[in-house]
């Protein structure tokens, strides 16, 4: 179906810029929605969207059409599977330290994981000036969004590089993955100057992790809930808000999140 407000279009950039450096793993795949209407003065505010194939799958014209004047950048990898399981858990789990090597996987020891503080300075470096190239930006109207181990990502992104973007939108983030290491990135977090950066939550009451046994939760993760009880509880750089999706599984979470995500984005 045709979006009427936006130019839809997908690219994979290019390795030597915007990484990775593995020639065995996939290269960056961007979609873009670039809008119609002339950019205000200051520029077009921009949603970055991590797991860019999935999300613009759920990314639907009545959603587009409804923030006529957002750049909606989807940052995926060039495969045609919705998730890149191993990379994108490699490149969204945080490091144990700031500057540690990767580490195997706590729960697949045969994958490896912490790449996330590497992704970030890929994502605001080479990735972002590929992706605003030619594009009248507002750099102080910059989102970014993420859904499970893309939640963790973007709470990994807030947490410690809080001027990486203006806003934050982690969904279902998998705060289970190492529950203590997000305990202690939230109690040792940076804090950005100026105003503070919003940081809205999303998750459904029925999640539970994949293939794990037992019957559907009532209510929200508890390790997402104690999580942000301790940032509510010294809430100081953070505009915190959180809101479940009743009944909503953990894939469910995605679309549910979408339309206060581009709310959030498009706002003043």
């Amino acid at each position: 179906m045709p979006v009427t407000s936006h130019e839809l279009s997908t690219r994979v950039l290019p390795r030597e810029t915007c990484g990775p450096a593995d020639p065995e793993a996939p290269a960056v795949r961007l979609f873009l929605a670039v809008p119609k209407e002339a950019a205000p003065e200051g520029g077009w505010p921009i949603l970055y969207m991590l797991d860019g194939n999935a999300a613009f799958d759920f990314l639907t014209p009545a959603l587009l059409e409804a923030a006529p004047g957002l750049i909606v950048a989807g940052i995926g990898y060039d495969t045609d599977k919705q998730f890149a399981r191993a990379q994108r858990i490699f490149d969204y789990s945080p490091p144990e330290a700031p500057g540690a090597a990767p580490r195997p996987d706590p729960h697949h020891p045969e994958r490896l994981a912490g790449g996330a503080e590497a992704y970030l300075a890929r994502l605001t470096g080479g990735i972002r000036a590929e992706v605003e190239r030619g594009l009248p930006v507002n750099p102080a109207r910059r989102t970014l969004w993420g859904h499970s181990f893309g939640g963790l990502f973007t709470l990994f992104a807030v947490l410690t590089r809080p001027d990486s973007f203006a806003r934050f939108a982690s969904i279902s983030p998998s705060v289970w993955w190492d529950e203590a290491l997000v305990s202690r990135l939230t109690r040792q977090r940076s804090m950005a100057e100026g105003a503070p950066r919003p940081l809205h939550f999303g998750m459904g009451d029925k999640e539970k992790r994949t293939g794990s046994a037992g019957p559907q939760p009532e209510g929200p993760p508890p390790a997402t809930l104690r999580m942000i009880e301790r940032l509510q509880a010294a809430p100081a750089g953070l505009e915190i808000a959180a809101q479940v999706y009743p009944g909503a599984v953990h894939i469910a979470s995605l679309p549910a999140s979408l339309p206060g995500t581009l709310a959030l984005a498009a706002r003043a």
